[in-house]
């Protein structure tokens, strides 16, 4: 996913959280949390991304820390 992509994929949820509200904010951010961990290769990996989360939100200027430009492995699969 390029940055362009991403911040659609960014304005996608912040209109979601818009739309579920403030009181069901964490739990529409938990669900897509466990969503998208669960489709890593492996637990080990899911933790990494968990601790590396935890620590960036205790930060004073907490932002995300993401490889928007990563080269990504070939999916044999095709998107249908």
């Amino acid at each position: 996913m390029n940055h362009e992509e991403l911040d659609q994929v960014y304005t996608s949820m912040a209109q979601a959280l818009t739309r579920v509200g403030e009181s069901r904010a964490p739990l529409f951010l938990s669900i897509l949390g466990l969503s998208l961990l669960s489709r890593l290769p492996s637990a080990q990996e899911a933790k990494a991304l968990l601790d590396q989360a935890e620590a960036a939100s205790l930060e004073d200027n907490a932002v995300a820390n993401y490889s928007a430009c990563a080269p990504t492995a070939p999916s044999s699969a095709r998107p249908t």
